[in-house]
């Protein structure tokens, strides 16, 4: 009885002490663990909830940046073009330039040397005596460029223009790139090397219809002009030296041109042309619209072009009238016979400024030429242009470009394009002097020239004033006098001698 008593008062101390805390604050441990996984079950709930909500932000977000990357943007900057890849690292632009040019000769017959025949009756027998008047399309290009994985560009482009007839289409610019070092261009192919400030200005920007003589000369002649085959590298920054400033230097080493390539292989071994060219361009000052910049550009010609062994190779300077509706020419060296290892050089200095709307620039060039004669002929040329801007807009220093549009002034930007009944469009009037001389030691009137001693190329001079209407940023209209005189002798000592003028004018649409 008395063991009983004692297990059963165990067992009943037991039960309270087990129940007891179950039943302190009311509630028992199995309401406070269904409590406690209900809680739990609810934050599990929440963050399952989101997670979701968050894989779906995220995925939209990645869905919008693929869209993005894989997009294509297009944009029409000045009416051209242009396509890009969403990440910018893939870039095309569409290009294109229509130029066409007209002209009036007014050449009277009593104005022409003997050495044309005779005299006020030369027409029947020189046709410099009687240039044709008309027209023709100075350019016609058509092109693309761009950049592709970011730090590479391209270019290609053909032109259908030319000079007195139109061309049946060749390549004019066909290159590629690297820009992936700041500052810095590496770009190889059919390429217009940098050279001289105004052949670095683009042909839609120029101030006048033509570039002056001295400059079409030189890069004709020395590996400048487009479409050579060549290696060019160029290094161009801003703020080298003080705020405002901006330096260029760049240096190629060219080939034939390409459109000429069918004409230099024509049987036999073949000696191709080969150049070293190079510019120099310094921006003294701006002040974010005006700029005074200074420069000098050179070039030596390394080898001439032949495809006979052991022949002499030869160099002919010449130049027409600072209009291409005509493709005669009134000054030329002849073919002068050259020394085979460095035959020619040229060098010279360049300015440009701009004030407000105001604008003077100038070049000065000098032709060394080596040759195999008793004497070794030097010529020289330059020009000074200014253009003043009537309604107020200023042109644009360039200071940049993946072309070789570098380091030049380029036209206004129209504050009010034309419109019947709106805008006037930007009106300018400019004006130009320019000379090149291909005579040396060219001797008397009406004696005869001792040939390798005596070099009677011509001296010639174009006066130019004109008027230009920029309507907008894709259409300009041009407008020019052009008075031609022409100082030279024939090899028997008589006069060519004559002057000209010509009424010449331009319609230009580009983008």
């Amino acid at each position: 009885m008395t063991k009983t008593f004692w297990l059963a008062s165990t067992a009943l101390v037991a039960a309270s002490l087990v129940v007891a805390p179950a039943f302190a604050g009311g509630k028992t441990k199995t309401d406070s663990r269904d409590q406690e996984l209900q809680e739990l079950k609810a934050r599990l709930d929440r963050l399952e909830r989101e997670s979701a909500d968050d894989k779906i932000a995220v995925g939209s977000r990645l869905k919008t940046i693929d869209d993005k990357f894989y997009a294509a943007e297009w944009s029409f900057n000045d009416g051209r073009p242009t396509i890009r890849s969403g990440d910018g690292r893939f870039e095309m632009s569409i290009r294109g330039r229509v130029q066409l040019d007209w002209a009036a000769f007014m050449q009277d017959q009593n104005d022409f040397g003997a050495g044309y025949g005779t005299v006020g009756q030369c027409a029947a027998t020189n046709a410099l005596c009687d240039l044709g008047s008309g027209a023709v399309f100075r350019r016609v290009r058509f092109g693309v460029e761009g950049k592709f994985f970011k730090d590479f560009i391209y270019e290609l482009r053909f032109d259908f223009g030319g000079s007195d007839i139109e061309g049946a289409g060749i390549i004019n610019i066909a290159r590629v790139g690297y820009v992936g070092i700041p500052g810095l261009r590496i770009q190889a192919g059919a390429i217009q090397p940098i050279l001289t400030m105004y052949d670095s200005t683009s042909s839609a920007e120029l101030t006048t219809m033509e570039r002056p003589m001295v400059i079409t000369t030189l890069v004709g002649n020395f590996g400048g002009d487009n479409g050579r085959k060549a290696v060019e590298v160029t290094y161009q920054k801003e703020g080298l030296l003080m705020d405002g400033d901006n330096f260029l230097a760049s240096a190629a080493f060219t080939g034939d041109r390409v459109a000429t390539n069918g004409t230099s292989h024509s049987g036999g071994p073949d000696d191709e042309r080969t150049q070293l060219v190079g510019r120099l361009a310094y921006r003294l000052w701006s002040d974010g619209v005006s700029n005074v910049q200074v420069g000098a550009s050179g070039a030596k010609i390394l080898s001439l072009q032949g495809n006979v062994p052991n022949t002499p190779k030869t160099l002919q300077l010449r130049e027409r009238p600072e209009i291409r509706v005509t493709g005669e020419r009134f000054i030329d060296t002849g073919a002068i016979n050259m020394e085979s290892n460095d035959p020619a050089s040229v060098y010279g200095f360049e300015a440009g400024m701009n004030w407000n709307n105001l604008y003077v620039a100038g070049e000065w060039y000098k032709f060394d030429l080596d040759s195999k004669n008793a004497v070794d002929p030097s010529y020289t040329g330059w020009y000074v242009e200014g253009e003043w801007i009537i309604t107020g807009e200023a042109k644009r220093y360039v200071a940049s470009g993946t072309n070789n549009n570098i380091a030049v002034f380029r036209g206004p930007s129209v504050t009010s394009p034309w419109s019947l009944g709106g805008g006037i469009g930007a009106w300018s009037i400019h004006a130009r002097y320019s000379t090149l001389d291909l005579n040396d030691n060219e001797g008397a009137a009406g004696v005869a020239a001792v040939a390798g001693t005596n070099y009677r190329g011509g001296e010639e001079t174009n006066t130019i004033v004109g008027a230009t209407w920029y309507m907008n940023a894709n259409l300009k209209m041009m407008a020019e006098y052009n008075m031609v005189d022409v100082t030279r002798l024939n090899a028997a000592g008589a006069s060519l001698d004559t002057s000209f003028d010509v009424v010449q004018g331009r319609m230009m649409f580009t983008f």
